[in-house]
């Protein structure tokens, strides 16, 4: 977390504990920076008194009153806006793309939102963490989880918390709980690169009598080709951690994947 130490030009003795990423802030802008780039971990306890006293310390009195006045009138995501608002660390089109994603936030239901929370520790390598956020999902009330995909998906995301983990046996579990509630060949195929991981060339009983030998031929070539790319392509490693992306979150990705080493090369080019 060492891109958000921005400045610190006051003496902060009560620094603003983020439980999530592990760090504390000590200045406007790092509250500034936390707030824009991981809006996905902020709930409604951020809000709180530490926060009004870390404001306080930052001998900031008018977002002190924006603050208070904002919560008897709105909520969360109207404070957040009121901070970086006040604090004008972000420049008028940012705030302006920050209250778009605002507004998609309020329109999701508290198992996306959740969900994005995990994405969010899952990217950043927080695999316990993410853990954590995806069985708050699944303890959400059954109305929350009407939907047979995305209940699938939060199997998915949790197995591959485990597998990153090498916890593959826990995994695998988790995978076969997705495919009970889609049977889609493409989860098929993440249990047999899991059986590869654990050291069989198969598919678990659970799904075997769904997978053809030509499919199973195909799933084979598909890990050898992974495989091979990984040993001597260092980039493919973070091509393969997408992977446990559902569409269209992959693609884009891929493309954002795609434009940032462009980008590298162009830069080392310059250089």
């Amino acid at each position: 977390m060492g891109n958000l130490i921005l400045s610190r030009p006051l003496d902060i003795k009560r620094p603003y504990y983020v439980q999530e990423l592990g760090v504390h802030l000590y200045s406007a802008e790092e509250l500034c920076y936390y707030i824009f780039h991981y809006v996905d971990l902020i709930d409604e306890s951020f809000a709180d008194e530490r926060l009004l006293d870390f404001i306080h310390q930052l001998d900031q009195p008018r977002l002190e009153e924006r603050i208070l006045r904002t919560q008897e009138q709105g909520g969360l995501y109207d404070v957040l806006y009121v901070i970086l608002q006040e604090l004008r660390y972000y420049s008028s089109s940012d705030l302006f793309q920050f209250r778009k994603q605002l507004e998609k936030l309020s329109r999701s239901s508290q198992a996306e939102r959740i969900r994005a929370k995990g994405d969010l520790l899952f990217e950043r390598g927080q695999y316990y963490a993410a853990l954590r956020a995806y069985n708050q999902v699944l303890d959400l009330d059954s109305r929350e989880l009407a939907d047979s995909e995305f209940v699938s998906r939060i199997w998915q995301d949790k197995a591959a918390c485990y597998a990153r983990t090498e916890h593959y046996a826990e995994a695998m579990d988790n995978l076969k709980n997705a495919w009970l509630l889609t049977r889609s060949p493409g989860l098929a195929e993440k249990m047999y690169a899991l059986s590869r991981l654990m050291g069989r060339d198969e598919v678990p009983e659970a799904v075997r009598s769904a997978v053809t030998d030509e499919m199973l031929e195909q799933f084979r070539s598909n890990w050898d080709k992974r495989w091979q790319l990984a040993a001597y392509q260092g980039k493919a490693l973070e091509a393969a951690a997408l992977e446990d992306k559902a569409e269209p979150e992959r693609t884009k990705a891929y493309l954002e994947l795609l434009f940032r080493w462009k980008e590298e090369y162009r830069k080392k080019q310059l250089s």
